[in-house]
């Protein structure tokens, strides 16, 4: 199977469920702020965007893979542009608010934290928010066990290895939350997962990988809810002009 058929198969199922954790992240980030223009860089299929109706009045996602892209649900009032992953083309002085949920890790450079600088007004809020589902007891269920390698990927990355004279630090903060999924939820969120998805297919099969896995989860757990305990990250700055 090539990249494009996994990259396709892992949009589809990101599409399909994740976590309602956004929305509460950002609550317990920005409390009741509201916003005029808000800017979400490494929008994905737009999970971590739409949640940005509640708080603001226009809103534009941005990734640099087409095929999440392509997965976007049409909302009113919100916008999805495909970007190079350093260059954003839009005005300076553009956006009163600037999301990156779990994309900072991958994008990071000076290049794209001049240009978020460039694109916020004065007094804009960035925020940097991520979470971790700890996987280790489902992985166990199912019998799969990933590759021991080095991953050195950080849900708490901020700013402070670039230039970020221009943002001024206002909170930081990580806590532990408990999920209750469904089989069906916990399946889609594997599955969205490449690394995952790979060990799960060769371990149950090409074909119909996803029902398989639902099934596993229900026979090991039963029609009840999953509980799974998540870590929750997030760093908010003020843009300073």
């Amino acid at each position: 199977m090539s990249t494009d058929e996994y990259d396709k198969i892992t949009a589809y199922h990101y599409k399909a469920y994740r976590p309602p954790l956004h929305a509460l992240i950002l609550k317990k980030c920005l409390h009741d702020a509201t916003f005029k223009k808000g800017l979400d860089i490494g929008c994905g299929t737009g999970k971590s965007t739409t949640v940005l109706k509640n708080i603001c009045e226009t809103i534009v996602g941005v990734d640099p893979n087409i095929a999440m892209l392509n997965n976007t649900i049409l909302t009113e009032g919100i916008h999805y542009e495909h970007f190079n992953g350093k260059h954003l083309n839009f005005p300076s002085r553009k956006f009163d608010l600037v999301t990156l949920a779990g994309s900072w890790w991958y994008g990071k450079s000076q290049t794209l934290l001049n240009e978020i600088h460039n694109v916020s007004v004065s007094g804009a809020h960035v925020v940097l928010h991520d979470f971790e589902v700890l996987f280790a007891p489902i992985y166990k269920a199912l019998q799969i066990k990933l590759p021991s390698t080095t991953n050195d990927y950080d849900h708490f990355i901020d700013f402070s290895n670039f230039d970020d004279n221009g943002f001024e630090l206002i909170s930081k903060k990580s806590e532990e939350i408990r999920l209750e999924l469904t089989a069906e939820e916990l399946a889609h969120l594997l599955c969205s997962e490449k690394k995952v998805l790979i060990l799960l297919k060769e371990k149950y099969g090409f074909t119909n990988t996803f029902e398989t896995v639902k099934t596993m989860l229900e026979n090991n757990y039963g029609k009840n809810k999953i509980e799974i305990l998540t870590k929750i990250y997030y760093t908010a700055y003020s843009v300073i002009k």
